[in-house]
């Protein structure tokens, strides 16, 4: 039951709960006397009322004061004393404190403490949600960056390799291993200059260290051999020196691509487009040159010059020494032809002795003219094979590709090769032009 001491402690709680039930006992009373004088009650029940009014008055008053005692106590037990807890508890917590003033003979006061408090702790238990959140998306985005990072080292077409400061290699992936022939334990903590071409190394280690000393990178072409079957692999190969700014440690990556099918490609085109005993570019080059110039030639308005060449009197070196010396004649006049014109301009070997020079772009006519004069000069030095001395001759027929102009590739090299043949009824060693400049 409710004691002295509690009820003294809560006294301003009690007294307003007092007060609400005073007002409710007299509005009750009133609905009462209402109901009485509007002979809601029969006359017999009347009578009855007035006869123990002392008694009913005095039952009244004593069941209001229980029900007042019982009512006080419920409240004290289920409300005012946990509260008055959970403000000693607030007042007490130093994690969570509450700057407001908190009255002992309030318990609004209490019950907005614990309403700011909850909102606290809920707001703080938000932005540890908030955070925690956070911190997963942000490991999640970085596990996802490493499995990227992983997945492309691992399955990229190029050999990777991570080296340390001395040259031990750390990391290597799988295509680097296949490219050498040699298994991942087998590699890994290993010095790197045991898997590499010492004598091609010691070329390219002055230019390596100067340029990794510089500029922290260096790249270039590089050999490698296979370890099983011995055979070279041509590598284009990427370095880079890393440097830590913290601890300054020193790493090294390096990017290999094989270069075995590039070179491959590159070697089946050489050979489609140049002539395989002189290296001169072939009839299927000249055409595409000639293709080139013309298309060139219809926003350039330039003209250049198309010369045929032919040597004289080769018959008589092949009747005469053979087949092997006229092939090693024609080898070094492809030689001497090359050092007579410009790089700009393009020496061809058409077909046996015949070769085309393109002049490119021919902007004087006396320029041409000295060109080849300088070819026939050039060809006309003697030639000494296996100790036999030779003297060669050649007929020029000049033809010059003037801008807008209806002229095809055809027609170019038939007019080349019909002053060719003028230049050699001229008497031979001469120059024939059979258009004007």
């Amino acid at each position: 039951m409710l004691t002295f001491k509690r009820f003294s402690s809560n006294y301003s709680i009690y007294k307003k709960i007092a007060l609400q039930l005073i007002v409710f006992f007299i509005a009750i009373y009133i609905i009462f006397q209402l109901l009485i004088i509007t002979n809601f009650f029969s006359k017999d029940t009347l009578n009855v009322i007035h006869a123990h009014s002392v008694k009913l008055n005095i039952l009244l008053i004593f069941t209001l004061f229980f029900i007042f005692s019982y009512i006080i106590n419920r409240i004290n037990k289920w409300f005012v004393n946990p509260l008055k807890q959970l403000k000693d508890s607030i007042s007490n917590d130093s994690d969570i404190h509450i700057n407001d003033n908190i009255h002992d003979d309030d318990i609004s006061d209490v019950f907005k403490s614990y309403q700011r408090m909850i909102k606290k702790v809920a707001d703080k238990d938000s932005q540890i949600n908030l955070k925690i959140s956070t911190l997963t998306q942000e490991k999640q985005a970085v596990m996802h960056q490493q499995q990227l990072t992983s997945s492309i080292f691992n399955n990229s077409q190029d050999g990777i390799i991570l080296l340390d400061k001395n040259g031990i290699i750390t990391r290597v992936n799988p295509m680097f291993c296949h490219l050498i022939g040699i298994k991942y334990e087998n590699i890994i903590h290993q010095p790197l200059i045991n898997f590499i071409n010492i004598p091609a190394f010691k070329k390219i280690k002055a230019s390596l260290s100067h340029e990794l000393n510089s500029t922290h990178q260096w790249q270039g072409e590089f050999n490698i051999q296979h370890v099983i079957n011995k055979n070279n692999i041509p590598l284009y190969v990427k370095i880079n020196k890393l440097i830590d700014n913290k601890n300054k440690d020193i790493q090294y990556s390096i990017i290999a691509t094989d270069l075995t099918t590039i070179k491959e490609i590159d070697r089946l085109v050489h050979i489609n487009h140049h002539d395989p005993l002189t290296e001169l570019p072939n009839r299927t080059a000249l055409i595409n040159r000639l293709n080139d110039e013309l298309n060139i030639q219809l926003t350039t308005h330039h003209k250049f010059a198309v010369l045929f060449i032919d040597l004289d009197n080769f018959k008589v070196i092949n009747d005469n020494y053979g087949h092997q010396m006229g092939d090693k004649v024609l080898k070094i006049t492809a030689h001497k032809l090359r050092n007579s014109v410009k790089k700009s301009d393009m020496i061809a070997r058409l077909a046996g002795d015949e070769f085309i020079a393109i002049i490119n772009p021919a902007t004087e006519h006396s320029a041409v003219v000295q060109t080849c004069r300088r070819i026939l000069k050039i060809l006309q030095q003697p030639i000494t094979i296996d100790k036999h001395h030779l003297t060669i001759n050649a007929s020029i027929g000049c033809y010059y590709a003037h801008p807008n102009k209806q002229q095809t590739i055809d027609e170019i090299l038939c007019q080349a090769d019909i002053a060719m043949y003028q230049a050699k009824i001229a008497g031979k060693g001469c120059i024939v032009e059979c258009n004007s400049f």
